[in-house]
């Protein structure tokens, strides 16, 4: 899959430079657009790891995929024993491309849309809420009887119900 737009150097395209550039296929078009190169190289790999577990013969055949074809890949991800992590990168991937060509009219609907996917294993920032004694002790930290405890005592109100976390 060639993800390389021609560089355009003249001030406005010759024919032939349209013509080009109206040839492009919608899934070299969507590669084009991944600016960072680390996600167009991982997706690009990723899409074409499942062209190959699809037995497609090119990206034309992309259309021909159905849901179950995902889930069959998804579950071929799994029994390789791949993190968690890196099977929702892959099928990220491929929605990713599905909605693309969805969004260009090219196809009807994306079939990775209701894939499951398997839980993050990324705990990294992610902390428990403060239980209801927790919650509690912090509201009745600042005093009641003065006016900046008030004032703390009202903002406390409005983060712990907006879920601020520990």
């Amino acid at each position: 899959m060639d993800t390389q737009l021609a560089p355009i150097t003249s001030h406005s395209l010759s024919d032939a430079q349209f013509a080009a550039l109206s040839a492009i296929p919608p899934e070299a078009e969507w590669f084009a657009n991944l600016r960072n190169r680390h996600t167009r190289e991982n997706y690009q790999r990723d899409i074409r790891q499942f062209i190959a577990f699809a037995g497609l013969g090119s990206a034309g055949q992309l259309w021909e995929v159905t849901r179950p074809h995902v889930l069959a890949w998804r579950d071929h991800l799994q029994g390789r024993g791949l993190a968690n992590d890196t099977i929702r990168r892959k099928l990220a991937a491929l929605s990713s491309l599905y909605d693309y060509l969805c969004n260009r009219h090219a196809m009807l609907h994306n079939p990775v849309r209701s894939v499951k996917r398997p839980p993050s294993m990324n705990r990294e920032g992610a902390m428990p809420a403060l239980g209801d004694d927790q919650a509690l002790r912090l509201l009745e930290a600042p005093p009641a009887g003065t006016l900046k405890g008030k004032r703390d005592r009202a903002m406390l109100a409005v983060l712990l119900y907006h879920g601020i976390r520990k």
